[in-house]
């Protein structure tokens, strides 16, 4: 992989990075600048709550060029936030967007990378993800090499998305009643509802890890990702609405989903921490799923519980 931090020229062909941050961390400055000599612009969506951007948010936009802030006063999900930085981008006449997650580390010739292979692919994919390394298992995300430049995929995570602007809008853009999680399964699987391809680069061009430290690794399922009760919740809820709404299409996908949700259930009930909190959330989420009780989680004591693993 390349040095992170040398120095790529802007593309050719314009990308809008978009961002949403969520009391980023103060490394966020430095991923950021190593980002912005890709990009015509970065547009970060701050949902940091209480109208009150982070503190190292603003050391880090402090004196740079191509930034715009949005802020958010409340916390409105990953996928509003991510229309938002649509219909900037849209109106503001981009054909890509960029969409990142604040603790991802993008590699000098993402963007570079990104647009060639968008253009090797006919016709032209709606989104095209990064390839990752996963600082949790030393593992990309897909095998690198091959006689191509990238794969076709039936879902992409939401960072490193290189997401075309026209057709991403022509499809009405992310759900936004999912809040946060599966927002980019969901897109990615209603973009091929609707005729588009997904695809991923085989390069490897961010440093990216899903979830916390800690999840159980399982054959031919991956990773399970390690998250605290309110995020089980979302992801419990989420995944019964897919899973429902696109098994007939996609049941392979569909079946994989419904295992590793199982599976889910089983390796935080047996080995990880908090158990009893995060079972409960869990089963909160899979009602409100098949009763399509969808928006912000509503129930307080979730909301109020501690948001730790």
């Amino acid at each position: 992989m390349s040095n992170p931090t040398d120095t790529a020229p802007l593309t050719l062909d314009p990308v809008c990075a978009v961002i949403v941050t969520y009391f980023p961390d103060p490394a966020f400055s430095e991923r950021l600048r190593q980002l912005l000599p890709q990009v015509a612009e970065a547009v970060i969506i701050d949902n940091t709550p209480q109208n009150s951007i982070a503190p190292c948010l603003l050391a880090a936009v402090q004196g740079m060029g191509k930034v715009i802030v949005i802020r958010n006063p409340i916390n409105v999900g990953i996928a509003a936030a991510l229309n938002q930085g649509l219909e900037f981008a849209s109106k503001a006449a981009y054909e890509w967007i960029l969409t990142l997650d604040q603790d991802t580390l993008c590699q000098p010739d993402m963007v570079q990378t990104l647009i060639t292979v968008a253009k090797a692919c006919k016709p032209t994919p709606l989104v095209v993800g990064s390839n990752y390394l996963d600082p949790q298992n030393n593992r990309t995300k897909v095998q690198t090499g091959g006689a191509a430049s990238f794969l076709e995929q039936k879902t992409v995570i939401t960072s490193g998305g290189l997401v075309n602007v026209r057709l991403a809008t022509a499809i009405g853009g992310f759900r936004e009643d999912y809040f946060i999680d599966q927002v980019d399964h969901e897109f990615c699987l209603r973009a091929r509802a609707n005729g588009h391809m997904i695809i991923i680069t085989r390069k490897p061009i961010m440093v990216h890890s899903v979830g916390l430290s800690g999840g159980v690794s399982l054959p031919f399922l991956g990773i399970l990702p390690n998250h605290p009760p309110l995020r089980k919740y979302y992801i419990a809820r989420n995944t019964v609405v897919t899973i429902a709404t696109y098994w007939r299409r996609e049941p392979v996908w569909c079946l994989r989903r419904l295992v590793r949700l199982i599976l889910g259930l089983v390796n935080m009930a047996v080995l990880e921490q908090n158990r009893y909190s995060k079972v409960r959330a869990f089963a909160m989420g899979i009602i409100d799923g098949i009763f399509h009780h969808l928006g912000p989680c509503r129930r307080q004591w979730l909301i109020q519980s501690n948001w730790g693993s």
